[in-house]
């Protein structure tokens, strides 16, 4: 009986009903594929134009910075700081208060105005025979025609935005100069901020084009051309928001340039 029980093991082998399973991705596993963070950054843009609050600013873009150092880390990385994005997005989205319809709150005006056209007189020609003592009568007055009057403020931000939505962020800038409101001024800053960041990954593109180059006077002056750029950022708005990046991005151009 002893040897029957002994034959059994043997071919029936005892396992652990508690032995841990294996939950470790094999090595021949596809890789993760990289994350897109366009749709992030197109909401986040949105939230950014249509914010009024610095605080609030001050997050998206840290925030945008975080999404643009995520391009190159590796897609399960990526993954997690896309949901946290994602959901920190929803959250900053409450918090930009929403327009009226048209038609709410507008009251309708209880007498209409009536328009009338300016009445032109001809000038009568002045007889060299009648007096011109100050208490003369000469004749009816002549009209002066009106001038056009020039764009308003309003005008001007309305230009000044559809710039900005077209991507003519210099138009805009140009646009906005006469105007010193502080919603012109908040609208130039964030203009002028859109323009350094497009520039600065422009230069980046450049920078990274340029150091895959081989050695030789192509090269340098390709570098050189992408520092340029970065520093023309800095030298035209030296207030713009990515000053402090764009500074260091410079100064990696020149490590590179062995300068």
């Amino acid at each position: 009986m002893l040897l029957l029980l002994l034959g059994c093991l043997e071919h029936y082998p005892l396992v652990s009903p508690t032995a841990p399973v294996a939950t470790t991705t094999s090595t021949t596993d596809p890789e993760l594929p990289a994350i897109t963070f366009s749709p992030l950054e197109e909401k986040l843009e949105a939230i950014y134009s249509a914010s009024t609050d610095a605080d609030q600013r001050d997050r998206l873009s840290n925030l945008r910075e975080l999404l643009h150092a995520m391009r190159a880390k590796d897609p399960v990385a990526q993954r997690r700081v896309y949901d946290y994005a994602e959901a920190d997005l929803k959250i900053e989205a409450r918090a930009i208060p929403q327009a009226l319809p048209v038609d709410e709150g507008m009251e309708p005006m209880a007498v209409p105005i009536e328009e009338h056209a300016i009445e032109e007189h001809p000038l009568t020609p002045v007889d060299p025979a009648l007096p011109t003592s100050p208490g003369a009568v000469l004749g009816p007055t002549p009209v002066v025609p009106a001038v056009p009057a020039g764009p308003t403020p309003a005008d001007l931000l309305g230009t000044a935005r559809a710039s900005v939505a077209a991507g003519n962020y210099l138009a805009a800038i140009d646009t906005l100069a006469p105007l010193t409101s502080p919603e012109a001024a908040a609208l130039r800053k964030e203009t002028v901020d859109a323009w350094a960041r497009t520039e600065r990954e422009a230069a980046g593109a450049a920078f990274i084009t340029a150091r895959a180059l081989p050695v030789g006077p192509d090269r340098t002056a390709a570098l050189v051309a992408a520092r340029d750029r970065l520093a023309a950022i800095n030298t035209r708005f030296p207030d713009n928001n990515f000053a402090a990046a764009i500074a260091e991005n410079i100064a990696k151009v020149n490590a590179e340039l062995g300068i």
